[in-house]
């Protein structure tokens, strides 16, 4: 009696065709990546001395949130109601300098398409909120508190919020697009998604095999 041997699959018969791939649903693309980042993840893992570091930067930001109440309670007992800057042009002249820098790359990121995009867009955002907040925080006089109030309400905050649109969009197309969604699948909010840091395998298309037979003969002419 022969004993029968289950036969495996070589590679080629095992690999998943474009064919399969593209009758997929957004759905069912996303589990495939899931699963394959779940296998791969082992290799990809964060070392020990990495995973230990980041337990201590998160540990010492949770420090810093909890340091800053005091210091910020402090600060509103202890400091005067009016002050002199003596270094008032250079402040506002190298935060300009600053906030264009920013604006310069937020629009070059985003007619080139760069990821760059989504950290530019971000603090040209908050830098933006910021100027508006100390223009009618150290306004001086009734005047420049109206002409402050009438560029944070027609300028700065309608840029910002725009850029924060824009960061927003953009994550969440990277995300999409990493995960294999469709652009028009449905996402979690950003602060319920989670980082990707799993490199996922890229998924060739199979390669026919070629038999024996048709290898070794070789081809008859027509003529």
């Amino acid at each position: 009696m022969t004993s029968r041997e289950t036969p495996t699959a070589t590679p080629s018969e095992s690999a998943i065709s474009d064919q399969v791939l593209g009758q997929l649903s957004h759905l069912e693309r996303a589990d495939l990546l899931k699963r394959l980042q779940e296998l791969t993840g082992s290799e990809f893992a964060l070392s020990r001395h990495l995973r230990t570091a980041r337990r201590w930067f998160t540990g010492f930001l949770a420090l810093c949130c909890v340091a800053l109440i005091p210091w910020t309670i402090g600060l509103g007992l202890s400091l005067p109601r009016t002050y002199v800057a003596a270094n008032w042009k250079i402040l506002w002249t190298g935060f300009d300098v600053v906030l264009l820098s920013c604006l310069s790359v937020t629009a070059w990121s985003l007619w080139k398409q760069r990821q760059v995009l989504v950290p530019a867009s971000i603090i040209t955002s908050v830098l933006l909120l910021c100027d508006a907040w100390f223009d009618l925080l150290t306004a001086h006089g009734h005047r420049q508190f109206v002409l402050s109030a009438v560029t944070a309400l027609f300028g700065e905050l309608p840029l910002a919020a725009m850029l924060c649109l824009v960061s927003i969009r953009a994550l969440r197309m990277t995300g999409r697009a990493a995960r294999g969604l469709e652009q028009r699948a449905p996402v979690s909010p950003l602060w319920r998604t989670p980082l990707i840091t799993t490199p996922i395998p890229p998924i060739h298309a199979p390669v026919e095999p070629v038999s024996p037979h048709a290898a070794s003969t070789p081809a008859r002419s027509t003529s």
